[in-house]
């Protein structure tokens, strides 16, 4: 047999040998032409994990070494070792190409080609990477030796601490990789070049101007330089230096001199504190894992990943907002940090395969990018300091025009001075006036009931003379405090849910009858549709349309005044009108002035410290809206007050004043103070008799007194008229006292309310407090302290016999008799139906009722009974059933008989 068919016969078993060592296909040689020049062999052929060091020694192992060899289906970023291992066949015309690893950063790459179509050539050996010296400068990369038309297997052994990202390997032709490395290389060094240049040319202009800016983009453009230096070799290619452990150093460094640099090319900390130490303590923590990533570079990659991307996020926040606050050299930074993240994005996706890769160097990319963002950020730098000596030189030509402009101010500013001394003046003397004339009723009063002068039944009145001066004074002293507060910008408002009907309504009844009593008409004119509740704070509210109405009362002798509520999409407006003396146009330009007046003469004629309408429309300001005036001199003025207009969640716009919610048509009371105490009494009984027993005893006691059936009907009365005192029972049918008492609150009555209860234990007492009850009255009423408690409330004696007449307590007593049949029958019924809670109910009611009619047996019965049912509420007592119905029919006989 032929020589030449012998060797063909041995290499096709060689390959049947192989073929049996991984899957179909393992190394089935790859045809190679220069179509294929820039695919990834690694792709292509097949990756083991290294349990021997050692490669094949000659042609005839290659099958035996392969045998233990297990796949590697992966590397690790934190460094080791695999073999590489492909068979080709070289379909070109060229014996010298050029075997290329890139995109990672290697130890050592020892790559071996044997010659299986020639076992007589000897095995060609190549040596390429970090540690040994390279062919071609800052790259990888061998020359080597495949003679056309014959057939190869190429095994590589890759060595690294750190495969960062997932390497490539290309067989290129020697004459297209001068060219485009040539090429690659121009561009690095330019890189390099911009990125030195600029470094030490900022470095410099420091050192004359000691501007720290400069300075932190030296450091900033140093550190970005000593980083990607590493990665295209520089230092062992020029020095000979070559340490893995330095590789992720400068890119630990980058975060700080790039937030220190951007701190103060924004101005970060003037006008941004937070984001200013957010960012310096990212850069504090991203340089504390330097240490770290100089020992383990596997971990610095992670964390210069970390952190550069952080701090890179930050800066595209901090240069968008700076932008958009209108500094214009921040189009540059930003523009600087897209030019950097876009590439290094494009890289880490090719890097997950979630893009195509590309045939450029990952490498170079980033470089590219990064260096382009050094010189946006140089343009950065230039466009601000020339912002600010385009600043200087106008601030140079307008200096003596500005000077002359502050002279003219001070000299304006010295003049409303002095005419605030002089109106601050007015004002105390005024201000002494308005405080003497009340205090001297005061001291008077006060002296005429200690010393005797005045009688017994002249001493109410005097009272009440001292309580409306001393609210007088302190209405007075509440103005200074609240301009206090406006001149210190320590005025606070609370903006909640607030009733605008109600609002108005209060000042209806607050105002109302002074208005009328003054002879002058009043009324209030909703221009539909309106909100029924809005948000703002509805004290300073009330105290604005209190103002405005009280000025027009003070100025208004006939006529009228009306005040129109309407709104329309963004504000709500109120206008004051009133018929009184008006103004002329120069009184209303400092109408709003503190401590002013119209007319000096007005304070003489009218009082009033000329506080008033400055607060109102300070208050009107915090609340996003503002006050007007038009007046007309004997015709009268209209106020506008008008307020940003914000809605709630459940706010009903209302269209006719029939829609208005119950609780919004109440007459409010956020003061007591507003009001004098007159004796008028409401009380919720649901029991007629009690009801108007307690009525006559009230009555007996000089008060005026309304009588209501259940809590639906106390509540309703609370909103339509204004009372001192109010007693709920607490059990009612329809709505209970406690269900009512939450209403009333609810619509902001502050009327002392006392609960009617014949529940006494403490515990029941206690939870009536907690619910907003003033105090409480045990029924059966003790007439003593039941005459006590509600003087304690009210500006009456205490009365000391409130007692009613036989005749007229015998009628009553006979009305709640005739009331026990039904009760009886009542009782009957829960009783065979079993309904438990109805009876107890049912007895409580009589409990509440018989002490209160002198029927002292049949009182007895149901507080045993209730006690009873409250230890054992499931079942009936038999024996307490028929007691409690005897000692009804014990009554009913009685009432019979002749």
């Amino acid at each position: 047999m032929p020589m030449k068919a012998v060797l063909k016969l041995f290499l096709y078993c060689v390959f049947l040998c192989f073929s049996n060592l991984a899957p179909a296909d393992t190394l089935a040689p790859i045809v190679y032409t220069l179509k294929q020049q820039d695919t990834d062999l690694l792709g292509q052929g097949h990756v083991f994990q290294v349990t021997s060091g050692t490669f094949p020694r000659n042609h005839s192992e290659i099958e035996m070494w392969l045998e233990d060899k297990q796949p590697q289906s992966r590397t690790s970023f934190f460094g080791g070792s695999f073999w590489f291992v492909i068979a080709l066949e070289n379909k070109t015309d060229l014996d010298e190409l050029v075997l290329y690893p890139y995109n990672t950063l290697l130890s050592k790459i020892e790559t071996r080609i044997y010659d299986i179509s020639n076992f007589d050539e000897p095995i060609k050996q190549y040596v390429t990477g970090g540690l040994y010296p390279n062919e071609f400068a800052f790259h990888y990369g061998n020359k080597v030796k495949l003679a056309p038309n014959r057939s190869y297997v190429l095994i590589a052994k890759f060595q690294s601490e750190y495969f960062y990202t997932p390497p490539k390997l290309v067989l290129s032709s020697y004459d297209d990789f001068f060219v485009r490395k040539t090429s690659d290389n121009m561009i690095m060094l330019l890189c390099f070049g911009v990125g030195i240049a600029l470094g030490l040319y900022n470095f410099l202009i420091y050192l004359g101007d000691r501007d720290k800016t400069h300075l932190y983009y030296a450091m900033f453009t140093a550190c970005w330089v000593l980083a990607w230096s590493q990665f295209f070799h520089i230092p062992d290619q020029i020095f000979g230096f070559y340490n893995a452990h330095f590789h992720w150093l400068g890119f630990t460094l980058i975060p700080i001199t790039n937030i220190l640099f951007f701190n103060s090319l924004l101005k970060l900390k003037d006008t941004s504190p937070k984001l200013s130490r957010l960012s310096i303590y990212l850069g504090i923590v991203a340089t504390a894992g330097a240490p770290f990533a100089m020992v383990w570079p596997g971990f610095g990659f992670i964390w210069a990943t970390l952190v550069t991307g952080a701090t890179l996020s930050l800066g595209m926040v901090v240069g968008i907002r700076s932008w958009i606050s209108g500094f214009k050299p921040a189009r540059y930074f930003v523009l600087a940090y897209l030019a950097m993240a876009i590439p290094n994005m494009v890289g880490n996706l090719t890097n997950l395969g979630i893009i195509e890769p590309i045939k450029m160097d990952l490498y170079l990319l980033g470089l590219i990018g990064t260096a382009l963002d050094a010189v946006l950020l140089a343009f950065a730098v230039a466009n601000k300091f020339s912002i600010l000596h385009h600043q200087n030189v106008e601030l140079t030509k307008n200096l003596e025009h500005k000077v002359k402009l502050r002279t003219q101010e001070l000299q304006q500013l010295a003049e409303e001075l002095r005419d605030a001394s002089e109106a601050k003046s007015r004002f105390l003397a005024n201000m002494s006036h308005e405080i003497r004339t009340p205090m001297t009723s005061i001291i008077g009063y006060a002296d005429g009931i200690i010393l005797g002068d005045i009688q017994p039944h002249e001493r109410n009145h005097g009272i009440r003379v001292i309580l409306q001066n001393s609210r007088h004074v302190l209405g007075l002293i509440n103005d200074i405090l609240d301009m206090s507060k406006i001149e210190a910008n320590r005025l606070e408002i609370e903006l909640v849910e607030t009733d605008l009907f109600a609002t108005i309504a209060e000042i209806e009844s607050l105002l109302g009858k002074q208005i009328r009593d003054k002879g002058l008409k009043f009324k209030v004119d909703y221009q539909f549709p309106l909100p029924d509740w809005i948000v703002s704070d509805p004290t300073r509210l009330r105290q604005i349309l209190l103002n405005l109405a009280t000025n027009a009362l003070k100025f208004t002798t006939q006529g009228y005044i009306m005040l129109t509520v309407s709104c329309n999409q963004k504000q709500l407006i109120i206008k004051v009108e009133d018929t009184g003396i008006g103004m002329t146009e120069s009184e209303q330009k400092d109408l709003f002035t503190p401590f002013h007046q119209a007319d000096s003469s007005i304070s003489r004629k009218y009082g009033g410290t000329g506080l008033g309408l400055n607060i109102s429309k300070s208050l009107a300001n915090k609340l996003n809206g503002n006050i007007t005036v038009f007046s007309v001199v004997g015709r009268g003025s209209e106020f506008c007050f008008t307020m940003e207009l914000n809605t709630t969640e459940h706010t009903q716009w209302v269209n006719t004043f029939d829609d208005i919610r119950k609780p919004q048509t109440k007459e409010l009371f956020s003061n007591n103070s507003q009001r004098n105490l007159v004796g008028r009494v409401l009380v919720a009984e649901d029991h007629p008799e009690n009801r108007q027993l307690i009525k006559r005893i009230l009555e007996r006691m000089g008060l005026t007194v309304v009588a209501v059936e259940n809590g639906r009907d106390a509540a309703q009365a609370a909103m339509d008229e204004s009372f001192d005192l109010i007693l709920l029972d607490i059990q009612m049918p329809i709505m209970d006292g406690e269900q009512a008492i939450k209403i009333i609150q609810a619509t902001g009555v502050t009327t002392p309310i006392v609960a009617l209860t014949a529940n006494t234990m403490k515990h029941e007492i206690d939870r009536y407090l907690k619910q907003g009850f003033t105090d409480h009255i045990a029924k059966p009423i003790d007439r003593s302290c039941f005459s006590s408690k509600i003087a304690s409330y009210l500006d009456i004696d205490i009365c000391e016999n409130i007692k009613l007449p036989d005749e007229e307590f015998a009628l009553l007593k006979q009305e709640y008799i005739k009331g026990l049949n039904k009760q009886k029958d009542t009782l009957v019924s829960q009783f065979k139906q079993g309904d438990i809670t109805g009876f107890a109910r049912s007895v409580h009611m009589i409990k509440g009722t018989a002490g209160m009619f002198e029927c002292k047996a049949l009182y007895k019965q149901a507080v045993d009974f209730e006690t009873n049912l409250k230890s054992s509420p499931d079942a009936f007592d038999i024996q307490q059933v028929e007691a409690l119905l005897n000692a009804i029919d014990v009554i009913l006989t009685v009432k019979k008989a002749p």
